[in-house]
C-alpha cells in the first residue's frame, strides 16, 4: 500500500460547502422557529401583582396562602362509650352437658387392642433397637407397656416364655464356633 500525503484540502469526506441560497434558507427557518419559554419571569415570586386573591361568598378577600380557619379543640372530645351487651343471666341452659363415655371393653378386648396398636408397635421396635424415646412417645410407651403387663397379670398370661424362646432361637449361634478362635490363640501363646 502506498503512502498518501496529508493535505488540508477538503475532500470527499469533509463537510459539504453550501451555496449562498441554501444558507439563506436555513437561516430563515431558524428565525421562524419560536423559542420555547421555560418558567416564569425573574422576580415573579415576590411580586405583589402576581398574587391572585380569591373572594369568598361574603365578599372578603382571602389570601390563598392562609390556612384553614376551622377551629380546633384543644381538649379531646369524649367519644360516646359503646354499649355493653346485656347478659341474660336469668336464662337456664336447655341441654345439660355430660362427658362422653367410652364403651367399656373386656380385658381380652383391651389386651387385643393394645397388641394391635400401630403406634405402640413402632415405638416397641425403636426401643428394641436401643434408641432413646423422649417426650410424649416415652410417656405413651411406658403407660401402654404398664397396662399391658397389668392386663397379662389379670388374665394369667405369662410373657416370659416368649422372650426366653426368642433368645435361644438365635440363627447365628449354630454357625459361630469358638473352637477355631481358641486354636489360633493357643498357637500364638505356644510360639512365645
Amino acid at each position: 500500500m502506498t503512502r498518501k500525503k496529508k493535505s488540508r484540502k477538503l475532500g470527499e469526506n469533509g463537510t459539504p460547502r453550501l451555496s449562498k441560497e441554501k444558507l439563506r434558507e436555513l437561516r430563515a427557518i431558524k428565525e421562524q422557529r419560536v423559542k420555547k419559554k421555560k418558567g416564569n419571569k425573574a422576580g415573579t415570586r415576590n411580586a405583589q401583582e402576581a398574587k391572585v386573591e380569591v373572594t369568598s361568598q361574603s365578599g372578603k378577600h382571602i389570601d390563598p396562602r392562609a390556612g384553614s380557619k376551622k377551629k380546633v379543640a384543644l381538649v379531646p372530645e369524649q367519644s360516646p362509650q359503646p354499649k355493653t351487651p346485656q347478659m341474660n343471666r336469668h336464662l337456664k341452659p336447655q341441654v345439660t352437658l355430660s362427658k362422653a363415655h367410652e364403651p367399656e371393653l373386656t380385658l381380652e378386648e383391651e389386651l387385643q387392642q393394645l397388641e394391635n396398636d400401630e403406634r405402640l408397635m413402632k415405638l416397641l421396635e425403636l426401643h428394641e433397637r436401643g434408641e432413646l424415646l423422649t417426650g410424649k412417645d416415652a410417656k405413651f410407651f411406658n403407660r401402654a407397656i404398664a397396662r399391658h403387663q397389668e392386663l397379662c397379670e389379670l388374665l394369667g398370661i405369662d410373657d416370659e416364655f416368649e422372650e426366653e424362646d426368642m433368645v435361644e432361637a438365635d440363627p447365628l449361634a449354630d454357625f459361630v464356633s469358638n473352637d477355631l478362635a481358641d486354636e489360633w490363640l493357643n498357637d500364638d501363646e505356644d510360639e512365645k
